[in-house]
């Protein structure tokens, strides 16, 4: 059940029936429902960032790759993690690391359009599922972000701070069957290469080759992605 449409759903039925309704009523109803808003904010948002938490995000991971595998449709995930971000904590403290994290957070949801989901997977690496979205878009809105993180300057005490980030990307066809947690593996393999070749780094760095029968069953985004004239959408 999708509780948030579930809940918008309640309100908006409370709204109309409200000059009918007893008015005391009502009001515990109203409250029960934004009782229940709060809930729903503290098991799927993460506090500090405002972003999905990992909960939230291996729920819409396994939904994503089910809608993938039913419709025959494609999306993108993009795991990024701060390098060198114990440094920081080490260094300026652990408030100022937070800071850190926040800023990241609001980088992240100002560089994805609405339909994308953006989630704190755990400490200081993150998580975008992109949903419709092709390689080349991928790598375009992961390349966007690196760009955009590294000219930062988070505003943290006693000075501000400048961070990098190192990320994976990948695209989830429905032809490769494969699971969520084995396609979440890959991706976070790509993350560990982009680590170990240096950090700030992207990998894979160029599109994937995909020829002969895998072309069929992907998307018309996706095969003008394997052309290179992807465009994303934002």
């Amino acid at each position: 059940m999708d509780i948030k449409r579930k809940i918008t759903e309640v309100k908006k039925f409370l709204r109309e029936q409200a000059p009918a309704c007893d008015q005391e009523i009502l009001h515990y109803l109203e409250e029960l429902c934004q009782l229940c808003e709060e809930l729903y904010a503290q098991a799927s948002i993460d506090f500090l960032t405002g972003l999905y938490n990992r909960r939230f995000f291996e729920k819409e991971l396994e939904l994503s790759v089910e809608r993938a595998k039913r419709d025959r449709l494609i999306f993108s995930l993009i795991l990024l993690d701060l390098d060198h971000f114990k440094k920081i904590n080490d260094r300026y403290g652990h408030l100022a690391g937070d800071q850190v994290l926040k800023g990241v957070g609001s980088l992240i949801k100002k560089s994805i359009r609405k339909i994308d989901i953006p989630a704190r997977y755990g400490g200081e690496e993150f998580a975008i599922i992109l949903p419709g979205t092709g390689f080349e878009g991928a790598l375009s809105v992961a390349r966007r972000l690196k760009e955009k993180i590294s000219e930062a300057d988070f505003d943290a005490q006693p000075q501000p701070i400048k961070v990098t980030a190192s990320m994976g990307v990948g695209t989830y066809r429905p032809l490769n069957g494969l699971s969520p947690q084995e396609f979440f593996k890959q991706i976070d393999a790509l993350l560990y290469q982009a680590k170990q070749a240096g950090r700030n780094q992207i990998f894979p760095r160029q599109p994937q080759q995909v020829f002969g029968d895998e072309l069929e069953g992907i998307t018309y985004d996706e095969k003008q992605a394997l052309k290179g004239v992807w465009l994303h959408d934002d």
